[in-house]
């Protein structure tokens, strides 16, 4: 595979955005010329400043001649190739770059723009937006093959033909509108039209960076977010921050639409945790508590972030304490209702942070978190739960989610309930079924509850206090109504100050 590529001198931790560029043909056919290209368009300096990796092939014969899984291929290749320029990358990975595989985008020049429309027809769900310069669709012979789905390679029940899978697309110059029409007519694709041609920067700075494949389904979804600045900049978000030993640990906190520090009533907190290598202008506005917040106005959410995107128990140990200490100062906050979820490596620090200071927390909920087993084998993690936590007399509800075709975490979590159940008193015999026909309605507010089945454990009183979530068809990612089913498990419970039992909240 032959190809210029460019990365960013300010490409580090973050996760790292791919641009694929498909220059005309005339400068495709050898490194200088697209090497020319590249800069004179913009987009090296755009990649520069974004701290993003540029990729652009080389058609050494024409693009008409070129594979439409070059780019797919490439991708699969070559991810782990580039080395940070700094030298600093995710802790783990060496100096190693994480081209993050929800923050793939392609742009297309004239005859590069036709060739990459072809590559969206046959691989729509790889890319979270593109930019098509004049570029038209020679041949739809790719829209009705069962599309790749890309995030979960060889889904048990699920099919989808590249013609269902939405696209974000900004069509511009000569618009062709047979290719228009055929993206427009996509159900979730996103289709912008302008004659005038945008540079690099525009795209980048309102398309780009605004937009992400968000893994809730073997495929994704478009989904908008505000992007670092924007996230940076917004009057919705409260940026704070706290120092823990010796390190500073920014964080932000949400409060439901129309709330102010001054007009707030006692609220509960709701703290969501994110993963390896995703920091919170990612991550907080894809796991639906802000939405949640805003509609049942009765949480607030707090977004810690970590140093280098990842928690370390032995680093991080105190961090969460520290925050919630800032929190509980400068907000309405409820002491007794202080509930944790977190996501992939977040989900395993929420269970380490229960298990270590039950007495701070009301209920947890964790989230794709790798299992137990698999953090102590590969070094993940010293542990998952405290080994004093089993006998320590604290109970601590739970309300576990995990995805039926995530590669990262098991739907496995029997030796994780071996420790759970007894914990919360929970009787092994109380195992129930609730999905998506007696429980996870569109009556209750769900919209996606054909994929929950939950096992739940009672107490002999008949008290829910464990839940485990598995959800159908489902990546290393999440649907917002996880965080309904969560929170509907969360605001039962209440921790009154020194008790080692946990209370039911009262209607």
């Amino acid at each position: 595979m032959i190809y210029y590529n460019y990365v960013s001198t300010q490409a580090s931790w973050d996760c790292i955005q791919t641009i694929f560029l498909c220059v005309p043909g005339e400068y495709a056919g050898s490194m200088e010329k697209a090497e020319e290209y590249a800069r004179r368009s913009g987009w090296v300096q755009t990649a520069e400043n974004n701290a993003a990796v540029l990729i652009v092939p080389l058609a050494e014969n024409g693009w008409k001649t070129q594979d439409v899984s070059w780019i797919p291929e490439f991708y699969d290749l070559h991810k782990n190739d580039f080395k940070a320029p700094g030298g600093v990358s995710i802790p783990g990975r060496d100096g190693i770059l994480w081209l993050w595989e929800t923050m793939i985008y392609l742009a297309g020049y004239e005859d590069g723009a036709d060739y990459a429309a072809e590559v969206l027809t046959a691989h729509p769900g790889f890319f979270a937006a593109s930019l098509l310069k004049d570029g038209k669709i020679g041949s739809y012979e790719y829209a009705d093959l069962e599309a790749s789905h890309w995030f979960v390679r060889k889904p048990s029940d699920y099919s989808k033909k590249n013609c269902e899978i939405g696209s974000a697309v900004w069509m511009c110059g000569n618009i062709d509108e047979s290719t228009r029409n055929y993206f427009e007519n996509i159900p979730g694709s996103e289709v912008q039209v302008s004659e005038e041609v945008p540079s690099s920067d525009t795209v980048m700075n309102t398309l780009f960076n605004h937009t992400l494949r968000w893994k809730n389904s073997p495929d994704g979804e478009i989904r908008h977010y505000l992007g670092k600045k924007d996230y940076a900049e917004s009057e919705r978000y409260h940026h704070d921050s706290v120092t823990c030993g010796g390190l500073e640990y920014p964080f932000t906190v949400y409060l439901p639409e129309g709330m102010t520090k001054e007009n707030m009533p006692v609220l509960p907190v709701v703290f969501s945790i994110h993963g390896r290598g995703e920091p919170t202008w990612v991550f907080a506005e894809k796991n639906g508590w802000q939405a949640l917040a805003d509609e049942t106005r009765e949480f607030m959410v707090v977004y810690p972030d970590s140093r280098y995107n990842i928690w370390s128990i032995e680093r991080d140990k105190d961090a969460i304490r520290t925050i919630l200490e800032k929190v509980m100062k400068d907000y309405r906050a409820d002491s007794e209702r202080v509930y944790l979820s977190g996501f992939s490596n977040g989900a395993v620090f929420t269970c380490q942070q229960a298990s270590t200071y039950p007495e701070l927390f009301a209920v947890a909920s964790p989230w794709n978190g790798p299992g137990m087993e698999a953090c102590v084998r590969l070094g993940i993690d010293p542990y998952v739960y405290h080994e004093a936590f089993k006998d320590s007399g604290y109970d601590m509800p739970f309300w576990i989610c995990v995805g039926d075709s995530d590669g990262k975490a098991s739907a496995d979590r029997e030796d994780e309930l071996d420790i759970l159940i007894p914990v919360n008193h929970c009787v092994r015999t109380s195992n129930e079924v609730w999905d998506g026909t007696n429980h996870y309605t569109k009556e209750n507010g769900y919209t996606d509850g054909e994929r929950f089945t939950t096992r739940v454990f009672r107490t002999e009183d008949g008290s829910v206090r464990v839940g485990l979530t598995v959800m159908k068809n489902m990546p290393h990612g999440a649907v917002w109504d996880e965080s309904r089913a969560a929170w509907e498990f969360m605001k039962k419970f209440r921790r009154p100050a020194g008790s080692k039992q946990t209370a039911e909240v009262k209607e």
